[in-house]
């Protein structure tokens, strides 16, 4: 159903959702298709990630958004990624011992970098608010090829709660500003 990822012969794929309404998005280099991942539910804090060789399970903790279990498809805790109080960038930590960071450069920078202090730069997400589709650079480095997808697919993760928790600051920013003034008496 879905094929092997070999960085040797790609090294830019693409994050597809095929509407604005779909749960799936499919990690693809417009050849083959990789995996996907399923959102559950309209919050979004579950997600199941598909591949040819791998089942992963994201949740985030039931009242923080900075901590995310990354389990696999029998529930065994595989990694756990956390992000600081005021802090743009996101720590992923597997049992396996590999470490990367995932962050935006800057506040008005369109894309995301996963880096590792052991394998240096991984990869990068380019990521447009308002786009069906995702653009992965991914760097030659010395990153294991399996954990490949698995980081392009929580990095999405990460993308979408972050727009999800920035628009719902900015909907209660705009309730406190307009005081309820547009609700019907």
């Amino acid at each position: 159903m879905y094929s092997i990822l070999y960085t040797k012969r790609t090294n830019e794929l693409y994050l597809i959702r095929k509407s604005w309404f779909s749960r799936e998005v499919e990690l693809s280099d417009n050849a083959y298709s990789y995996g996907k991942i399923i959102y559950h539910r309209l919050s979004k804090r579950i997600a199941t990630v598909i591949t040819a060789s791998n089942t992963w399970i994201f949740k985030r903790a039931d009242n923080s958004y900075r901590h995310i279990s990354v389990t696999d498809e029998n529930g065994a805790i595989i990694g756990t990624a956390t992000r600081d109080f005021f802090s743009r960038i996101t720590t992923l930590s597997l049992q396996t011992g590999f470490v990367a960071k995932f962050y935006k450069p800057s506040v008005w920078s369109l894309h995301y970098i996963w880096k590792s202090d052991g394998y240096g730069d991984i990869m990068h997400v380019d990521s447009r608010p308002y786009s069906l589709t995702d653009t992965v650079h991914i760097d030659q480095s010395k990153t294991p090829v399996s954990l490949i997808p698995l980081l392009t697919f929580f990095g999405s993760y990460l993308v979408i709660l972050k727009r999800r928790r920035n628009a719902a600051i900015v909907s209660s920013l705009m309730a406190i500003l307009w005081g309820g003034r547009n609700a019907i008496h």
